[in-house]
């Protein structure tokens, strides 16, 4: 159906529905929205109710609230709204929400096709729906989104793109508006275990047990719109019946509701950022204060600062684990299957990796390091490009070895990621390089061994999970090696880390100071490896791309930063001389 024939009928039934109302109550009239009008009962109530989405996966009313308000608003709240509230009252109050700013916008040539000033409206603004609706019925935006359809994806422009995500909140949200997206009534007997709207469903039903979805529907349809909390309640548990009775075999068990309604209200993945920021600054802030007073000694780990730090590192790690382990309950899988999860992954086992090192040399450097590229890394996945959304898996990812490849493979970037950090912080210590430094100097050489068997350990795992990839690869595409850009690239990875590591082997080139900045510009095949095929190149593993069509130029800022580090610390290496200390 055209954008415009959606719309038009949209109107339609907005006006059928306002005169229904005015028709079925003569006397009274319901109340205007408001936030908080559900009781914490009957919101509880709503929260686990359960819903099937578009692509089939079964999850709790309350994420498909959160999902809807941060798809089309990208906030979790609207103006203090709770997201069980809002979605239920765009279904009742129509009228009201078309005219309210819903509508996220953040790309300036963007604000200019929706007639706004860059200038004046700085940042992410929010757009009026019924603002986009002419006069006569017609989508402001329908013709430019035709021709956006027809062009090529490789040839749109970022706009176009921007463009287009818009239209999809445009359409989420007059499609909740319908209620289109309440998915909750299971369809009886269906091979695919198909959820539809009441609207949806009824044509297939028969007579009686239409009256039995329509009377389920009507008193918690009637008990949002009245504000009436008994019918609400009402309402679900008569819903939640029809659930029990025609779709309880796609139902999750409750563990997995439960694991997905505690992630939904605790973000554990946003909590630990500040947990891991301040074990960064005590662990961190305890190797320098060594360094200065005590050339660098191991602490006791019963030394007050160490402890504290420690605690705070391991108690970050295992809430960053449980988060995990329960978005694994609540989606019935490993979660490894898209950038969100797999940066949730690898932020956890840098954690993991540098709280082990920790242990081993206590004196703060890699715990700090570990701590603060965790957060880092937990950062970049709370970005928006990343979706946060439990998915169903691609086809090709139903699969035992989506545990085993994936996992070592992701386990790879993060001994990797560790090794540059740690990479570039010795290079950035050459820069204090000069005589009475012994200090420093030793620090430098304890540091490179723990780097050494850092980056040693995430070789192994990137080449035993290449391996294992190509074993998976002939179970799903019948070869064990195509040169498929993600495995030439895993490839290049390997190669370019083994000629890092043989670097040791060869007495002119055994120097902490080349093998660190070996080791700090190899990081940039990680990346191509992890991020740029995904957003760049195509092919079997299309289901990780991105929309990303030309370089941004933070990529290129990052290349000269990182030049810059390894020019600036061989300099410094050239000019500056330490005291004369045995090599080690």
């Amino acid at each position: 159906m055209a954008a415009a024939g959606r719309i038009q009928w949209l109107l339609v039934l907005l006006l059928v529905l306002l005169v229904g109302t005015i028709q079925g109550q003569t006397q009274d009239v319901p109340p205007p929205p408001q936030r908080d009008f559900l009781s914490d009962e009957a919101r509880n109530a709503l929260k686990v109710l359960m819903v099937q989405d578009y692509q089939g996966r079964m999850k709790p009313l309350d994420t498909l609230c959160r999902e809807m308000s941060w798809k089309i608003s990208k906030q979790a709240k609207v103006d203090g709204w709770e997201p069980v509230d809002m979605f239920m009252s765009w279904m009742v109050n129509q009228t009201y929400w078309v005219d309210q700013p819903l509508l996220a916008v953040r790309n300036d040539q963007l604000k200019r096709t929706l007639g706004l000033d860059p200038e004046q409206a700085e940042g992410k603004v929010h757009i009026v729906p019924s603002s986009l609706i002419t006069q006569t019925g017609q989508y402001q935006l329908e013709s430019m989104v035709e021709e956006i359809h027809r062009t090529p994806g490789n040839l749109r422009t970022k706009m176009q793109r921007k463009l287009l995500q818009f239209d999809d909140r445009f359409n989420l949200f007059f499609m909740s508006l319908r209620g289109q997206t309440l998915r909750i009534f299971p369809l009886p007997n269906d091979d695919n275990n198909s959820w539809l709207s009441l609207r949806e469903v009824l044509p297939s039903l028969d007579a009686a047990t239409q009256a039995e979805y329509q009377q389920a529907y009507t008193e918690l349809i009637s008990g949002i719109q009245w504000q009436d909390n008994e019918r609400v309640i009402a309402g679900t548990k008569a819903v939640a019946k029809i659930q029990e009775k025609y779709g309880a075999s796609v139902m999750p068990s409750k563990l997995a509701v439960r694991s997905e309604l505690i992630l939904n209200q605790t973000e554990p993945f946003k909590v630990v950022i500040f947990p891991y920021l301040a074990a960064f600054l005590i662990l961190f802030g305890g190797y320098f204060y060594s360094l200065a007073r005590h050339k660098g000694a191991k602490f006791r780990f019963r030394h007050p600062l160490y402890f504290i730090g420690s605690m705070v590192f391991l108690i970050s790690i295992l809430i960053h684990l449980l988060g995990y382990l329960m978005r694994w309950i609540a989606s019935g899988r490993a979660p490894l299957s898209n950038g969100y999860e797999s940066l949730i992954f690898i932020s956890l086992m840098v954690g993991i990796v540098g709280f082990y090192y920790e242990l081993r040399d206590r004196r703060g450097s890699v715990g700090g390091l570990g701590a603060l590229l965790t957060l880092v890394i937990l950062g970049i996945a709370m970005l928006p490009t990343f979706d946060p959304a439990i998915s169903p898996l691609v086809p090709v990812l139903a699969s035992v070895w989506l545990i085993i490849h994936v996992t070592i493979i992701t386990a790879s970037y993060g001994f990797l990621s560790l090794a540059a950090l740690m990479s570039m912080t010795m290079l950035i210590l050459h820069w204090f390089k000069g005589p009475n430094r012994k200090t420093l100097r030793a620090a430098i050489l304890n540091m490179s061994q723990l780097h050494w068997s850092v980056m040693i350990a995430g070789l192994a795992f990137l080449s035993v999970g290449t391996f294992l990839g190509g074993v998976w690869a002939n179970e799903s595409w019948g070869r064990y090696w195509g040169w498929d850009p993600k495995e030439t690239w895993a490839l290049v990875t390997i190669l370019v880390y083994a000629f890092v590591v043989h670097l040791r082997f060869i007495d002119k080139t055994n120097k902490p100071l080349l093998i660190a900045a070996g080791s700090f510009i190899s990081i940039s095949s990680v990346i191509m490896t992890y991020f740029g095929v995904n957003y760049f190149l195509s092919g079997l593993h299309s289901y990780a791309e991105g929309d990303v069509s030309s370089v941004p130029s933070w990529v290129y800022l990052g290349a000269i930063a990182m030049l810059l580090i390894v020019f600036i610390s061989f300099i410094r290496d050239k000019t500056r001389h330490w005291d004369e200390i045995a090599e080690g």
